[in-house]
């Protein structure tokens, strides 16, 4: 088919050479997978909270308890730290934060008066603010059931009571037997699978620019004057592309799994899978630019302006949640938005048959858009 011998005459120009195979398909995939295994470490450790329990008192130790049953920090407790000692921990990075209970903690509360836990942190981040917010809330809630306490005669008399009281609090009093809605990690904290999307854009823009090249050449319309179809060259072109592609890819996703452990509870198989289905909706988009634009500088700039944008609406590098409702609904017209959803639903449980509407919508944007690409990205425009 000549359709093979265009693909392979572009895989050839890709990485048919020791530096095209070095610079164009290894080093990328190299440094992406090492990105991804330092973010992977980065967000499978936790923050490191060394808690001080001043208090001897049923409040001081409920609040311990509370803290030890917190799965997002790593709690080290200590009974003999001052303040400053811990203050020198934090500043000095040994630990991430601390946490002081004053040793009047369960008296002052006793006695009617609201105390608090003391928080030492270098700066304000998410889930220090985090941690400031759950022991506020505790103690306020420890402060209020002190106040229920001392207002009913039968528990003031018998302030033992508290302890029994505390647990009742605590006990979950619904139990959720099953759930409908399953959710991952990929849509709160994105920006592995964010960055992968992103690589796989600027990879198929290269592979679309030995195109345009083409096209500025002249080669194309030799190809055009050939014996030869147009959909025959148009497809060699984009399955050119998508082999490329999905060497590059398969070298990632292998690094990243063998090498870095690094899988978010998906299958080798079915991330590969949505991730090509969203390949080609990113050589449909490249193609679809290309045909727009008159030379391979201006596809650059273009892309330049295209890529990162597009990435930062459809939410590959933050939560699609925080942005306005506007940003939201414009994130519906790309394919990064579906690809991180069906990536997402995976994570959390679902099977194939749960996230074919989102395959099926990439599988129509790259339908849509490389008819059009093929349509428009023709040697009657040149430079």
């Amino acid at each position: 088919m000549p359709s093979l011998h265009i693909a392979a005459h572009l895989i050839r120009r890709t990485m048919g050479s020791r530096r095209g195979l070095i610079m164009n398909v290894l080093l990328p995939a190299i440094i992406l997978s090492m990105m991804g295994g330092l973010l992977s470490g980065l967000l499978d450790s936790k923050p490191v909270i060394v808690v001080n329990i001043a208090d001897r008192g049923s409040l001081g130790a409920y609040l311990a308890s509370t803290l030890e049953k917190e799965p997002l920090y790593a709690i080290q407790k200590h009974s003999n730290l001052t303040e400053e000692e811990l203050k020198a921990l934090v500043s000095d990075g040994e630990a991430d934060a601390a946490v002081y209970v004053p040793a009047d903690f369960t008296s002052q509360m006793l006695s009617g008066t609201h105390s608090k836990a003391i928080v030492y942190q270098m700066n304000e981040q998410l889930w220090n603010a985090s941690l400031s917010a759950m022991l506020a809330v505790e103690s306020d809630r420890l402060y209020a059931t002190v106040e229920l306490m001392r207002g009913n005669e039968a528990y003031a008399a018998e302030p033992s009571r508290l302890a029994a009281l505390l647990e009742a609090q605590a006990a979950p009093t619904i139990t959720a037997i099953q759930s409908e809605m399953k959710l991952g990690q990929v849509v709160s904290n994105p920006m592995m699978i964010g960055l992968i999307l992103m690589f796989l854009l600027l990879l198929v823009s290269q592979s679309i620019g030995f195109v345009m090249e083409d096209r500025d050449t002249r080669t194309m319309a030799r190809m055009y004057t050939a014996p030869l179809r147009a959909f025959d060259i148009a497809f060699g072109n984009f399955m050119g592309s998508m082999l490329v592609g999905t060497i590059q890819l398969l070298i990632v996703l292998s690094l990243l799994y063998y090498a870095f452990g690094y899988s978010l509870g998906i299958p080798f198989g079915s991330l590969l899978l949505v991730l090509e289905c969203y390949l080609l909706a990113a050589v449909g988009l490249t193609s679809a630019i290309a045909g727009l634009v008159r030379s391979s500088t201006q596809l650059s700039q273009i892309n330049n302006l295209l890529i990162i944008p597009s990435c930062l609406i459809s939410g590959c590098f933050f939560p699609l949640s925080i942005m306005p409702d506007f940003m939201q609904k414009l994130a519906n017209f790309t394919p990064q938005k579906w690809a991180i959803q069906a990536i997402d639903r995976l994570g959390g449980g679902y099977s194939f048959s749960d996230i074919g509407m989102q395959l099926l919508i990439l599988l129509l944007f790259a339908a849509v858009l490389i008819t059009f690409g093929s349509v428009v990205l023709r040697p009657n425009r040149t430079s």
